[in-house]
């Protein structure tokens, strides 16, 4: 039997797409390698959302070039939103690669398994790949696609290049999606799109496919990824307020506490709104968990930006953060800025950013001690086999002591802290 392989870089929809691809592949006879070197198909799925993401994905396709000269008949294909990007690139200085698919065309990957060469990159109207139930994920947690692609045009982002328009599926297709994998026993479901505030399924959005998910008996936790600020529908939060098992915790990126920043961002909210819509959400659900992520270096972006983004940060007090320097992207508005800031300062602000919102981090998870949460177990603690991981309706992750079983609930109490990372006891039934 054909053995494939594949690396994933990237967004959690990168991570889904791979899972497309396996089900195609293993839908036709192939399985899955226990590792690259067995491998008859190696594809790469790849991330364009940054210059070094990118840098890192070529470095490792270049790395095979050594598995392709051992075994000449290894099909090498790269997949994903960097040869959407940079396709002639790729094509001209790696001869090496067999295949290239673009994220609209991964239907071809069976095809290009079995000896067909050549690019396949074409935009085509964003399919949704409706037809196709994965059902696999990081047991017990998967990912299911709601929608694909996205029309904001933020001036740094690469994806509505590499991905398309924005699109959703149909709320029965989803949730027979999630039946599926309700029947293979996950137990927690996140769903995805590059804006899932724009879901719409013939007037029935975010809210109403929320509602319908959590109807699905055997699942245990929802989550979705990622809202924008301009488009959150406020009714959400109500849906979460009155369903238990929707997760307490919102990712929202904020980008620049500065408006004049975010107005050369292109992110059509300003920084009142950000602050206005987050008061909102705090006054419906008070202890509700809040995630964002902040772009630092964007060009024209002054030590008074800077300063403002640190007022909101301090002033929010997110629970986390994913925090980088800026990475001009090619084709998009931000490219052709001028006023680019030097290396040097864009480290220095993300550094001091990084330094607050750690700090900010490790107080929110030092409060959690002596809560009583219901925690869904995730697997084994890799570094103590006596504990187990597990993730809270907060989607904060948790080290419980003693060791259970996967895709189970465990009430504990949180009695310690280690880094960020809270250390729950496990409830006796008296208790």
């Amino acid at each position: 039997m054909k053995q494939y392989y594949i690396l994933t870089y990237g967004c959690q929809m990168n991570t889904y797409d791979s899972h497309l691809m396996e089900l195609l592949l293993e839908e036709h006879g192939y399985v899955q390698a226990g590792d690259i070197e067995h491998a008859d198909v190696v594809i790469v799925n790849t991330c364009a959302v940054r210059e070094h993401a990118v840098k890192r994905v070529l470095s490792r396709i270049d790395s095979l070039k050594t598995l392709k000269r051992k075994n000449p008949s290894l099909r090498l294909g790269i997949a994903g939103c960097v040869p959407q990007q940079l396709k002639a690139r790729i094509t001209k200085k790696r001869p090496f690669v067999d295949f290239i698919l673009g994220p609209d065309n991964l239907k071809d990957v069976v095809m290009c398994a079995q000896g067909a060469s050549g690019l396949f990159v074409d935009l085509n109207d964003t399919p949704l790949y409706s037809d196709l139930y994965p059902a696999n994920g990081d047991f017990p947690e998967a990912y299911v696609s709601v929608m694909r692609g996205c029309i904001n045009f933020c001036s740094y982002c690469i994806v509505p290049y590499t991905r398309g328009k924005d699109k959703s599926r149909r709320i029965h297709d989803i949730k027979r999606e999630v039946e599926k994998l309700a029947l293979k026993g996950y137990k927690r479901i996140v769903l995805l799109g590059q804006n899932v505030n724009n879901y719409d399924d013939h007037e029935k959005r975010l809210p109403h496919l929320l509602s319908e998910i959590a109807h699905i008996n055997a699942i245990e936790r929802i989550g979705f990824l990622t809202s924008h600020p301009a488009f959150f529908p406020i009714e959400v939060i109500d849906v979460m307020k009155e369903e238990p098992k929707i997760e307490k915790c919102i990712h929202l990126p904020l980008q620049s506490g500065s408006s004049k920043i975010l107005r050369r961002m292109n992110r059509i909210y300003t920084k009142d709104h950000y602050r206005e819509l987050i008061n909102e959400i705090r006054t419906r659900i008070d202890d509700i968990a809040l995630t964002t992520d902040i772009i630092v270096g964007f060009p024209g972006e002054t030590e008074d930006d800077f300063s403002e983004t640190m007022e909101m940060v301090n002033g929010i007090r997110f629970d986390s953060a994913y925090m980088f320097q800026y990475s001009p992207r090619r084709f998009t508005l931000a490219s052709t800025y001028c006023s680019s800031i030097d290396t040097e300062t864009r480290m220095r602000r993300l550094h001091e950013l990084i330094r607050v919102q750690s700090e900010i981090t490790r107080q929110k998870s030092n409060a959690s001690r002596g809560r009583i949460l219901d925690v869904l177990i995730i697997g084994e603690n890799e570094k103590n086999y006596l504990e187990s991981n597990a993730i809270s309706v907060y989607n904060k992750r948790i080290v419980v002591q003693g060791r259970f079983e996967s895709g189970t609930i465990r009430k504990v109490r949180i009695i310690d802290v280690k880094g960020w990372t809270p250390v729950g006891k496990p409830l006796q039934e008296h208790e």
